[in-house]
């Protein structure tokens, strides 16, 4: 399955490689990297990294305080586990959340992968809005802005019901697995309050909104697109990256995902290419070197 999962991974990779040399050029893409201003720059680097900050705060406020891990620490472990899901095709890089954690807590792998779902939970809710939102723009902006919020109420609302399916005597979790076992499970890995539950909610938006307006500014400095084309692509290009389906380092899916989510804009496809190629790139490096700058925090617990 493995196996399966690089092949399939490598060929995605291979027919982006082939279309940027076929419509655009990689001539192009280093082209449009050197005409970004050092300022843009820096103004992505200080958002896209204050973006991972809220993500790591978010992961410490979940668990890691409870567990004893320091936030110098949980910075290290999101952003490595980050980097890795970036890097690795077909979400594999996921399996390094409850190994990482596994190793500097108590927390038992699965217990991790229950912890890590009510995250991705959090992630599916809030990108599920946003895109609501890019959609029905086009059409009218308040009741875009009314549609994402409801989809976020409803969301809270959904979770909220999820923690109590922790209530009672919990089935077994051994020989025979259930729905019913797996669910009790996943609820008691839940936020233990309403009060905590609201705050992942808020810094997930925050982490999301953060990091989607870094790359707007840096995709504004590489090409001429309109603003609402731009995060209609990005959104959508971050949303693939929850898909099984992925090429090695999101290569080609994230890519199809951009030039599908900005193409109601009606612009060429060559020039969607090129952005999100020259984007997504900019992307992969820069969580990569959080995740080396970061390498020399905390490796130890906390003592609480």
């Amino acid at each position: 399955m493995t196996i399966s999962r690089w092949i399939l991974g490598i060929v995605l990779t291979g027919i982006l490689i082939c279309l940027v040399d076929a419509f655009v050029g990689w001539r192009s893409v280093w082209e449009s990297w050197r005409l970004v201003p050092a300022i843009v720059v820096l103004k992505f680097l200080l958002l896209f990294a204050l973006s991972h900050v809220i993500r790591a705060w978010r992961i410490y406020l979940f668990k890691s305080q409870s567990l004893g891990l320091g936030y110098g620490l949980t910075i290290k472990l999101s952003l490595v586990h980050q980097s890795l899901n970036n890097l690795l095709p077909m979400r594999l890089g996921e399996a390094s959340y409850p190994l990482l954690m596994r190793r500097y807590s108590s927390v038992s792998v699965m217990d991790a992968t229950f912890d890590l779902l009510w995250l991705r939970v959090l992630d599916c809710i809030v990108m599920g809005s946003l895109s609501i939102f890019v959609v029905m723009s086009y059409a009218s902006p308040p009741v875009a802005t009314a549609a994402m919020l409801g989809f976020l109420g409803g969301g809270c609302a959904v979770l909220s019901w999820a923690r109590f399916l922790s209530a009672g005597t919990p089935p077994s979790i051994g020989s025979q697995v259930t729905v019913m076992s797996v669910l009790h499970r996943l609820g008691g890995r839940g936020p233990s309050t309403m009060g905590q539950l609201c705050w992942l909610l808020v810094l997930t938006t925050c982490a999301w909104a953060t990091k989607i307006a870094a790359i707007v500014i840096l995709a504004a400095a590489l090409t001429d697109l309109p603003w609402l084309t731009l995060i209609g692509g990005i959104v959508a290009g971050e949303v693939s990256g929850v898909l099984p389906v992925h090429g090695i380092a999101g290569a080609g899916t994230y890519e199809a995902a951009f030039v599908a989510g900005a193409i109601a804009g009606g612009d060429a496809f060559d020039k969607l290419l090129l952005t999100s190629v020259s984007v997504h790139a900019f992307v992969i490096s820069t969580t990569c070197l959080l995740a080396l700058s970061s390498l020399p925090l905390g490796g130890h617990r906390s003592q609480v």
